[in-house]
């Protein structure tokens, strides 16, 4: 008897082509689940082969099923030769340029991609190799991939390495596998830039976090007026995201003395504290958007051709075009940086006397020693906020010339996207953690009591303060990493 996706442990993801998400596929990669195909998946992919089989039997061309593909597709592939065709397309398409190797989760994460893809049985490859993928992805240790060759319509040249070493698998051979299409239907495929794009929208999500928390933060270190985050401002607007912001940042200032009467310094503060709900809303907005796109995604099919079963035939399309998932992570770049460029400018706000009220860059007085300036935190935080400006910059209008002798001529560089997104995503965490730290120290220079700050904020003052060199600065060289992973956790 099948077992039924709720009687499967809670540790299996079924693969059915159309409910895989992207917190899920991160699980599956990092081996915090198994996966499994359900058997109407597998009834669908014996239907689709079947199709297939039939192309080939007819005689009829079926694009890289009897043909070769790209500028090679008015070519023959002659019957007795479809099987070395196939091991010689993958081989060729696998070309190493030394360089960067993906991580062996990401490979992971790409063989679920595929595997969920065939699960609805239009890409018309075998049961066999269906079951060849699922059985690499629960139990093999991963194959070194290259995470260069993709220009957007398809990762051709990761995927070809990785159906080289699937199809060099003694069981693949004893399976007779590849048989017609197979590979290219490894191939053909954005399982690459999908997996690298859950990651990094699971992580943008943690990012987010850690951005509200530095907001929360630097209204309380700041003395900053909370008009800008309350209900009633919040309720003039319709704004979805904003109003979540502004709510977790309310949380984390719960039972805050800066709520009291009197308590904020100024009527009004600068623009960088009082529009991080608004900004940071923003960036909820799309990443929630860019979420639901890439769940879609994740569950579509960009082989090419398709299957279809009902009309018995194969038929030709270009929905390995990314341009939808590009241009969801380029936005995502762009207000990331924003947001960036806000915690920089509150950052500087909270070392610079004339709107702090405390010394420039919290010094001792009249001492040339000492302070958050002292330890060019500044100077770093500018870095990597300069840096993820630059990477900010949108990919989609980017030319990608012409291709295979002209018969690729647009692509949308969804995983050059991405790949900057992970950058911006990296200097994110460094830049959110000093300006906690800067808060945090000014915290400790107002001499406010943990008891008078936000409930949620005083645990992190308790674990980072003893970590920070206050009134030890200079002595030894300062590290933020032990910070990084106290916030991280």
């Amino acid at each position: 008897m099948t077992s039924t996706p709720s009687s499967l442990p809670s540790s299996t993801i079924v693969l059915d082509g159309t409910s895989l998400t992207c917190d899920q596929l991160v699980r599956a990669a990092n081996r915090q689940a198994k996966i499994s195909i359900p058997q109407e998946a597998k009834d669908r992919i014996i239907e689709g082969r079947e199709v297939v089989q039939s192309v080939v039997a007819s005689g009829a061309s079926g694009y890289g099923i009897n043909t070769g593909v790209g500028s090679q597709k008015d070519f023959q592939v002659a019957a007795d030769s479809m099987g070395d065709y196939n091991r010689r397309l993958a081989r060729a398409h696998a070309t190493h340029a030394g360089g960067a190797i993906l991580p062996k989760s990401r490979v992971r994460a790409a063989l679920v991609v595929l595997a969920n893809e065939f699960s609805l049985g239009l890409s018309g490859v075998s049961e066999p190799l269906v079951q060849l993928i699922t059985d690499q992805i629960n139990d093999a240790e991963m194959p070194e991939v290259s995470s260069y060759g993709t220009v957007g319509a398809a990762d051709l040249i990761p995927m070809s390495q990785i159906a080289n070493w699937l199809q060099s698998k003694p069981e693949a051979l004893e399976r007779g596998i590849p048989g017609p299409k197979e590979t290219l239907s490894l191939i053909n495929t954005n399982a690459i830039t999908l997996a690298a794009g859950a990651e990094a929208l699971m992580e943008a999500r943690a990012i987010l976090d850690l951005a509200n928390l530095s907001v929360a933060f630097a209204l309380e270190a700041f003395r900053a007026n909370l008009n800008s985050v309350c209900e009633k401002v919040n309720m003039a607007h319709r704004r979805s995201g904003q109003d979540q912001v502004s709510a977790e940042i309310r949380q984390h200032l719960h039972d805050s003395a800066l709520w009291q009467e009197g308590a904020a310094r100024r009527i009004q503060d600068p623009l960088s504290f009082r529009c991080a709900s608004q900004i940071q809303g923003a960036l909820k907005e799309l990443l929630d958007r860019a979420v639901e796109v890439w769940d879609q995604e994740l569950n579509s099919v960009t082989d090419n051709p398709i299957v279809d079963t009902q009309d018995q035939c194969v038929r030709s399309h270009g929905n390995m075009d990314s341009t939808r998932m590009t241009l969801a992570i380029d936005g995502l770049r762009q207000v990331f940086a924003k947001m960036l460029d806000i915690s920089g400018e509150r950052l500087h706000k909270q070392q610079w006397t004339e709107f702090s009220g405390l010394p420039t860059g919290f010094a001792d007085a009249n001492s040339p020693l000492g302070g958050v300036q002292f330890l060019n935190l500044g100077h770093l935080s500018a870095s990597l906020i300069t840096s993820a400006k630059i990477w900010a910059a949108p990919s989609l209008l980017l030319s990608v010339g012409q291709l295979a002798d002209g018969v690729e001529d647009t692509a949308s560089h969804a995983l050059h996207s991405v790949a900057d997104f992970e950058r911006i995503l990296e200097a994110a965490r460094l830049v959110l953690t000093i300006e906690i730290l800067v808060s945090i120290w000014a915290i400790n220079k107002r001499g406010l009591s943990v008891d008078s700050l936000g409930e949620n904020l005083r645990p992190y003052v308790t674990d980072i303060t003893p970590l920070l060199p206050i009134g030890r600065e200079g002595a030894e060289v300062f590290s933020i990493e032990r910070i990084v992973e106290v916030l991280r956790t």
